[in-house]
């Protein structure tokens, strides 16, 4: 900036000010939205076996809590972009820190159900908004989402750590009021809205081979990990290991996506779903833990990728940002609901079987998403 004169450089140092005290609070908000809910999430199987859950229940606690997430986050993101942004970070922040709470009611499977679909059901209220908001105001959507991966790999080292399960459910609950007081002090109000009607299609209908490919990919995926910590059980891995493994992909992610973030969004989403495919099979034809170890470094690449990719797509191409948004982050609930089921189908034949189908589902989605209209 030599060659700017000192009015020119004060004005840059203001924006440059003023752009990193609206992303630090930002980037806390979605830290904690990420760190809070994976307290609890890793331990609703045993939770629910506690209660004396049969399999076919736990399967069906977790499908209820994604299909919760499903369906706020098609309504909020639409009201997100008809109502402005952050009112529905506030109140899905506010809510979900007393669903959390609410984890210590739990005394039964009905209330196990109840609570679990009610923590989904706030946890779906924000994400959109907040996304949304972050790109209008810095428009670096690598940083911003890398610190959710951060959040997530803090949350499940601390779960691990923690391992009592009242504890957890206030860390959780006070880890989404934090954010919530952060966003209500620290975030200017976004004064972007939308006049149209709140049922309409077209956003749906514009992004359709996008959202596709991304739903035939996390389907897989998610298949994958119904199994996961079972397989590797199965290949020789301790708990201790099994959260190491998980851990690198997590904290992969954190590395990957602010150095991905300047690649276009086609090629972000082609290179995720190559190496997506490449991972899964590599994945079948492991033959102990150790050989996961440094594949899941290329599954945190893939994700890094194809996450990033679809959301700058979706950010570039629509002016309905967050109801977009809202439609990609229902797809990856419904994925968490299909995927477990077509994983328990394909797994009756074997775990790497289903590693094999996750890889041919991804190479049908990289398909769709490079054919011609």
């Amino acid at each position: 900036m030599a060659f700017l004169c000192h009015e020119c450089k004060s004005c840059a140092a203001l924006v440059t000010d003023r752009v990193r005290r609206s992303f630090i609070p930002l980037g806390a908000i979605q830290a904690l939205a990420n760190f809070a809910p994976t307290l609890i999430l890793i331990y609703i199987p045993l939770i629910a076996a506690s209660l004396n859950a049969r399999s076919s229940e736990i399967g069906l606690v977790i499908s209820t809590y994604h299909a919760m997430i499903f369906l706020s986050g098609i309504i909020f993101g639409r009201l997100a972009d008809l109502k402005g942004r952050k009112p529905f970070i506030l109140l899905g922040l506010g809510l979900s820190s007393l669903a959390f709470l609410g984890h210590l009611l739990i005394n039964n499977l009905s209330s196990l159900f109840l609570v679990r679909a009610l923590a989904g059901f706030c946890l779906g209220m924000f994400p959109s908004a907040l996304i949304t908001y972050a790109y209008e105001k810095r428009n670096n959507l690598g940083v911003f989402s890398s610190l959710g991966s951060l959040g997530w790999g803090i949350g499940s080292v601390i779960a691990g750590l923690i391992g009592i399960y009242r504890r957890l459910y206030l860390f959780s609950a006070l880890g989404f009021l934090l954010a919530f007081l952060i966003a209500l002090f620290f975030l200017p109000a976004s004064s972007v809205r939308l006049t149209q009607r709140f049922w309409d299609i077209k956003v749906l209908k514009k992004n359709w081979r996008v959202y596709l490919t991304f739903l035939l990919r996390h389907v897989g995926a998610f298949g994958i990990w119904a199994i996961f910590p079972l397989y590797l059980a199965a290949l020789g891995a301790n708990k201790f290991w099994i959260g190491i493994i998980y851990s690198i992909n997590s904290f992969g992610q954190f590395l990957f996506m602010p150095l991905l973030d300047r690649f276009t969004s086609k090629r972000l989403i082609t290179y995720g779903l190559v190496f997506s495919s490449l991972t899964f099979l590599i994945f079948a034809i492991c033959r102990n833990h150790w050989q996961i170890l440094p594949f899941q470094v290329m599954l945190a690449f893939s994700w890094s990728a194809l996450y990033l990719g679809t959301l700058k797509y979706l950010m570039e191409n629509n002016e309905e940002k967050a109801t977009a948004v809202g439609i990609f982050n229902s797809l990856m609930s419904l994925s968490g609901i299909i995927g477990p089921v077509l994983g328990g189908i394909v797994g009756s034949l074997g775990y790497r079987m289903v590693m094999v189908f996750a890889s041919g589902l991804t190479v049908i989605s990289f398909i769709f998403f490079h054919q011609r209209d």
